[in-house]
Order: structure tokens, then sequence, then C-alpha cells
């Protein structure tokens, strides 16, 4: 039984933040948790603003065997982030991830990296190594079309998508199923 969250919840296809109407993957049934909503668009424009091209990088993480917290991504994601700024002497990576659990005994997680696009342009070598990082834990799932490359070109409409793909880790459905004290996301807290 999932345990009940106190996050305000956002039916509908467009949520509306700092006077922008943004798209996201929302609909009066399937509803999403405005506070995640808020959160990754704050820090992906911190990212934005931080570095002249961001790099938006999707991918999903199952485990093996269920936990009830989250030790083992929030270890995962930090390890990570720190071999990017060594091997490409880079800083400043956001994160985010959504913790998720339906029909299978053990829970995944929907991730997402921002990282400097002057250093990483795409993210093949990148994935490779999370990929064979995560094996150990479980699955490392990438779907079709797992980034996105924001620069002043395309900024409205890219980061547009990416906001709209990035909203799926908001949804409230599979969100719960986890020791009480375990979070149901986490994003990074950069500052711009």
């Amino acid at each position: 039984m999932p345990t009940k969250s106190r996050m305000k919840e956002h039916y509908g296809c467009f949520y509306s933040f700092n006077g922008e109407e943004l798209l996201i993957n929302s609909n009066n049934n399937l509803p999403v948790y405005s506070q995640m909503i808020e959160r990754i668009v704050e820090q992906l424009d911190t990212c934005i603003a931080i570095h002249k091209r961001v790099l938006v990088v999707r991918f999903d993480l199952s485990l093996d065997e269920y936990s009830g917290d989250n030790h083992i991504i929030s270890t995962f994601i930090n390890r990570q982030k720190q071999r990017i700024q060594r091997t490409y002497k880079t800083k400043d990576i956001g994160h985010a991830w959504a913790r998720e659990q339906e029909t299978s005994k053990a829970q995944h997680y929907h991730v997402a990296l921002f990282i400097d696009g002057d250093v990483i342009q795409s993210p093949t070598k990148l994935l490779r190594q999370i990929k064979a990082k995560w094996f150990k834990h479980g699955r490392c799932w990438i779907p079709d079309d797992c980034y996105y490359y924001i620069d002043q070109n395309n900024l409205e409409e890219e980061r547009a998508k990416a906001i709209e793909r990035l909203s799926y880790l908001a949804k409230t459905r599979g969100k719960g199923y986890k020791d009480i004290q375990a979070k149901n996301y986490s994003v990074s807290r950069l500052l711009r």
C-alpha cells in the first residue's frame, strides 16, 4: 500500500509557473505533483543560466531487489556526477530522479542529468558508462530520443521539449511505495 503524499496534485496539460505557461506530460486522468515540476524547471533553468549550452540526458534505472530507502540511487548519482566532473573537468551538474513502483516487486527510477553542453555534446559514452556501473544493481533502460541539447539558437523550443519530457518524472502514479522516511524524488540544489 502506498504512503499518501501531501504534495499538491495538478491536472491538465498546461502548468503556470513564474508567469509562463508550460506544456507538461499530464491530463485530467494522469496528474503530476506541482512541487516536482517547479523544482525540475528551476534546476534546468539554473543550469541554462550557468552554462552556455546544456545537455539534458534521460534514462531509467531499475533495481533487482526492493529497497525501502533511496540510498543506492543517491550514492550512484553522486558518484556519477563526481566521475563526470573529474573526467570532463566540469562542475555544476544538475539532476532529477523520481522513484516509482507499480506492479513489479522492486522500484525503478526515472533519472535526468543536466550537464555543461560545452564538455559533452552527445550522451553515448556517458550512457554506456552509466549502464556498466548500474549493472550490479539492476537494469538501465535508455529511451528513444533520450537527450536534449539546449543552446541560445534553440533555447525556447528545445527547453520546452525538455520540460514536457521531464514532467513525466512528476506523475503521481507509482509514487509512495517506500518506507515512510524515504522520498519520492530528488532534485539537485544548484544556485545561479
